[in-house]
């Protein structure tokens, strides 16, 4: 009975780690920055599954604003951007979706754990991790969402 037991523990031990190893559980984070010209500042907010709301940010020009979350089954966090100083200009982004294809082709990569968002003035750029280059991802749009700034 012993022997079956530490079988057993053994396989389950190895099992969760090769969870984690493939993208379960891990820490994760995801990092904003604020690359606009002219002091603007950026305003945010990221929701999560079932959030009813979520906390506003502002960050200054030249400020990175970092939070960690742990993955877990269909871990979805989009974010709303909007660029200062009246926040007319708006962006609405994916910011972390819990699939490998996600994390390697849009975040580059899981080394280091985090997603990186670039706000500049024509727009939102994502870090490519294992290349340390960035790629153009979405353009300001115009529109005023009320629900924010109401």
């Amino acid at each position: 009975m012993g022997k079956i037991l530490i079988c057993f523990l053994f396989l389950f031990f190895l099992s969760i780690q090769k969870i984690d190893s493939v993208l379960l559980f891990r820490h994760f984070n995801i990092q904003f920055s604020n690359h606009l010209p002219d002091n603007k500042k950026l305003m945010f907010e990221c929701r999560s599954g079932n959030d009813a709301a979520s906390k506003v940010v502002f960050i200054s020009s030249d400020t990175t604003f970092t939070f960690k979350f742990r993955v877990y089954l269909k871990t979805l966090i989009w974010c709303n951007l909007w660029k200062g100083p009246n926040y007319e200009q708006h962006v609405k982004l994916n910011a972390f979706i819990a699939k490998e294809s996600f994390i390697h082709d849009i975040c580059g990569g899981r080394k280091p754990n985090v997603c990186f968002w670039q706000a500049q003035e024509d727009g939102i750029y994502v870090r490519n991790n294992a290349a340390g280059t960035f790629k153009f991802m979405y353009k300001w749009d115009t529109q005023r969402p009320k629900s924010i700034l109401s």
